[in-house]
């Protein structure tokens, strides 16, 4: 009489807590907790099963009283809930402890290679991606089981704990969405169904591009089946642009720092947007006009630089390079290319060498890894920081890329205010190792709109004497050694307003046209993938900070969304040596009530958020008037 409800009670509420560890044990990388606290879930939620189909006497004297009835009567959409939280979170336990560990792990040791070379399973990829749509369909079962529920029927604490549920079930979805989408296209990327030939292109983060850094080096990799191959002789980019021979082609009109720098028409200097789909399609496209034996078919180009491999090494594990026996390890890698190199090895043909020799000993030993889950987790890692970015020339692989923000492009920021600070270095220099950026953002609002003020700060921390070729340019006169000339890029929505603009310290026109303000209190003004862009080139003394100030507004920023005002702001950021460091104000309305902030401090009126800028990320705060 008594063992069938309290089989249901324990069952669905031990269920829900051992799934809840598991779910905590995976993210923290136990496995064998994770399996004993899945398993334990999922002998529950049978418990609940047994428990209710039981049936008996008492339950049946239960469903009688006004109380209890009710909540009885949605046993059967709660029970069925934990089976395919069960079944969920099997399949989830599945791919954690198979795909990357064990003998049926997707990256292999590859058996016609006696060097110990790896490859990529194209047949354990596509088992997983049956798994991950199995698991999905499970949880959107779980999703409508719960969204079923009649709510009035249950007390407020089990309330609480079914929405808690179906959002969460929303959320997991579009996880597995994402997930699902990648391996329907991964199999095809990895050369399932024929060669593909992609472009690494190796930025240099000391002198800053839009998509990174200088372009010095880059290597070609084939991949077939899953196994990846370096295709020896392709290094330099001086291999592809002789004398740094300017190549004329087609430009789109969002490609306004290309149209009007003469030397950024090559393939070594393209990369000038911070728009990756755009700086690498240029990129590809000014290498096969040049006269050259570049590939006439590029699947894709794969942007990567110096912290990639910091972030990498882990897997990777600690080597020296294979000619010059660089010793390399995660701690001294940035360190070496961008400083220690220029320094140790002045002559550019010998400092080339070295610096080569270390790239492409890495990318021979990245594809043989020592320790294949710690290079998943640097890729994570890389691809949020965007030090590392794709592109695919398929419209289906990029739309993918899109999907999981690996392509590095400018956001369309859709109902957002918008905020992205770009850098070009345009001192001829490598003085950004030594650079640190701030960047101060105040927000007041004026019913609908917001009035801002944003103030870039770059510092030159270069200290004197230095090696010759980091100065480049800079230090070809005593006056001028080791000054920093930053082009600061300031991207803001479309529609936004200038209300005033300034420079603390010296300002160039320089390069001519794209940097020269038409007066002195209005900026160089474009336009590029919907946003408008304020430019001006500071020059910073060693030691010293240049500063570029905007006033400006932005109509209709604040918007009414089921009876609540709503401010979102988009930020984007630029991969960097240090990262940028970002302050923003906002002065609240007078008179709000139940503001909605999460990650801001609070004081008083004024939200403040003060952070390193590592990644991409939509800020929101809401209040009732």
């Amino acid at each position: 009489m008594l063992v069938g409800p309290w089989r249901l009670a324990t069952g669905l509420a031990d269920a829900g807590d051992h799934f809840s560890k598991a779910e905590n044990k995976l993210s923290a990388g136990a496995m064998k907790e994770a399996r004993y606290e899945t398993l334990a879930g999922v002998a529950a939620a049978k418990r609940a099963r047994a428990g209710l189909d039981a049936g008996g006497p008492l339950l049946e004297l239960a469903s009688k009283l006004p109380k209890v009835g009710p909540v009885l009567g949605e046993a059967d959409h709660l029970v069925k809930a934990a089976e395919f939280s069960a079944v969920a979170a099997l399949g989830t336990l599945d791919v954690a402890q198979n795909a990357l560990r064990g003998p049926d792990k997707v990256i292999a040791k590859d058996p016609s290679d006696s060097e110990g070379g790896s490859l990529i399973r194209i047949d354990r990829l596509e088992e997983i991606g049956r798994t991950i749509t199995d698991v999905r369909e499970a949880i959107d079962s779980v999703g409508r089981e719960l969204g079923a529920v009649d709510l009035k029927a249950l007390p407020d604490r089990i309330r609480k704990k079914v929405t808690d549920g179906i959002d969460k079930a929303t959320e997991t979805d579009e996880l597995l969405r994402k997930a699902e989408a990648g391996f329907k296209v991964l199999p095809g990327i990895l050369g399932a169904d024929g060669p593909r030939t992609y472009v690494i292109g190796f930025q240099n983060n000391a002198e800053e591009r839009g998509a990174g850094g200088a372009l010095l080096q880059f290597a070609l990799m084939t991949i077939v089946d899953g196994k990846p191959e370096l295709v020896k002789n392709a290094s330099s980019i001086y291999d592809v642009d002789k004398d740094r021979q300017q190549v004329s082609i087609p430009l789109p009109d969002d490609a306004w720092y290309v149209q009007d720098i003469p030397d950024a028409q090559r393939f070594g200097n393209a990369n000038w947007s911070p728009d990756w789909p755009l700086s690498a399609d240029l990129t590809v496209r000014y290498a096969q006009a040049s006269e050259n034996t570049f590939p006439r078919q590029v699947d894709g180009v794969i942007a990567a630089d110096p912290i990639l491999m910091q972030d990498l090494m882990p897997g990777v594990g600690q080597f020296e390079s294979d000619k010059f026996h660089v010793y390399v390890t995660s701690n001294r890698i940035v360190y070496f290319l961008l400083y220690k190199a220029y320094g140790a090895f002045p002559i550019p043909k010998v400092r080339r060498a070295r610096l080569s020799d270390v790239v492409d000993s890495f990318f021979e030993r990245m594809f043989k890894p020592h320790h294949p889950t710690e290079l998943v987790d640097g890729f994570g890692s890389s691809f949020e920081g965007k030090h590392m970015q794709m592109w695919m020339s398929d419209p289906s692989e990029q739309a993918f890329v899109e999907l999981m923000n690996w392509d590095g492009a400018i956001d369309e920021a859709k109902d957002s205010d918008y905020l992205y600070v770009v850098e070009q270095n345009v001192g001829g220099n490598k003085l950004d190792y030594f650079g640190r950026h701030a960047t101060t953002m105040d927000i007041q609002f004026d019913g609908d709109d917001a009035a801002i003020s944003t103030e870039t700060a770059v510092t030159n921390g270069v200290f004197l004497p230095q090696p010759l070729y980091p100065m480049g340019d800079s230090g070809k006169r005593l006056e001028t050694n080791g000054y920093h000339r930053p082009m600061m890029n300031v991207y803001v929505p479309d529609n936004a307003e200038l209300t005033f603009a300034d420079v603390k310290g010296s300002r160039l026109d320089t390069p001519p046209g794209i940097a020269t303000w038409p007066d002195a209190n209005t900026p160089a003004t474009h336009s590029e993938k919907g946003k408008k862009v304020w430019s001006a080139t500071l020059e910073i003394p060693p030691q010293e900070t240049g500063k570029f100030s905007l006033g400006y507004r932005v109509p209709g920023a604040v918007r009414t969304e089921e009876g609540r005002r709503v401010y979102r702001l988009t930020v984007q950021h630029q991969p960097r040596v240090w990262p940028e460091q970002l302050t923003i104000n906002l002065d609240l309305p007078a008179g709000v009530r139940d503001v909605r902030a999460p990650g801001w401090k609070r004081t008083g009126s004024t939200l403040v958020w003060d952070r390193p800028l590592t990644k991409d990320f939509v800020l929101e705060v809401s209040w009732q008037s």
